[in-house]
């Protein structure tokens, strides 16, 4: 049975209670990291001027981070599995699926990568071309092929949203099943998945207009209703729905289970 977003986020609040400090701990220590390793990167390119090599450096240096970020963010993603499974989570899962094949991810994370950069590609060339040699047409063409390749993007996005989530939940899975799997997931689920989004577009305005600060509440929600989602296309949230059922029906008077 499919769940409806109001369903989704009310299962997320539930599951969260209890959570939240360890959850929005989790994702500071994350930024801090981030922000540590790219920040001497960062100093060097500004201090030296900016130069083609610093360029270069720093360019590179964000990219390993962006991945290593994900990663980290994909045990983070396990927290919230975690809850949603009734089940414990620590600050270590951060760190956890560097142990987890990460190599997995990291091909994950570099094929959508790829398919961003190639949804971008035309338009972005395309206006370069145009600001060049100063052609208008050029530069319209660019914003029309930019915007069609956002399109695009979106639709790929949603496509292969649930890589990562198989990805945790099953070890053996290579990066390519977990793609042809999401895809076959979301396969009629797109448009949830898009009307979810939306759905939080409210509470991020609320998050930015707190400078910021309320997005570590916001995220959170968010990335935990993501969770609930997964687990409704893949039929868990039903089976862990019908054994809790099941159990309130067959509980004595006395909190025994018959």
């Amino acid at each position: 049975m499919e769940h409806t977003s109001a369903e989704l986020k009310r299962l997320s609040r539930e599951k969260l209670v209890g959570h939240w400090g360890l959850v929005i701990g989790a994702t500071l220590l994350l930024l801090l990291i981030a922000y540590a390793v790219l920040l001497p990167f960062y100093l060097l390119f500004f201090i030296t001027g900016g130069g083609m090599v610093q360029f270069i450096t720093y360019v590179t240096a964000t990219l390993i981070l962006g991945v290593i970020a994900t990663v980290m963010e994909c045990g983070i993603s396990r927290m919230h599995l975690n809850f949603a499974r009734n089940q414990k989570g620590q600050i270590g899962m951060l760190f956890g699926e560097f142990t987890n094949r990460p190599d997995r991810y990291i091909l994950g994370i570099l094929m959508l990568f790829g398919m961003e950069f190639l949804c971008m590609l035309p338009g972005g060339v395309c206006w370069g071309v145009g600001v060049m040699e100063e052609s208008a047409l050029a530069m319209v063409i660019g914003v029309f092929l930019y915007l069609m390749g956002a399109v695009l993007l979106a639709v790929i996005a949603l496509r292969y949203q649930l890589v990562l989530f198989l990805l945790i939940d099953y070890p053996k899975m290579g990066a390519i099943e977990a793609f042809r799997e999401s895809s076959r997931l979301m396969h009629g689920n797109k448009g949830r998945m898009f009307y979810l989004y939306l759905s939080f577009i409210g509470w991020h305005i609320l998050g930015m207009m707190s400078a910021g600060i309320g997005m570590l509440w916001v995220t959170p929600y968010m990335n935990q209703t993501i969770v609930h989602f997964y687990m409704d296309v893949t039929g868990e949230l039903d089976r862990i729905q019908n054994q809790q059922q099941q159990q309130q029906e067959y509980r004595m008077p006395d909190g025994t289970i018959r």
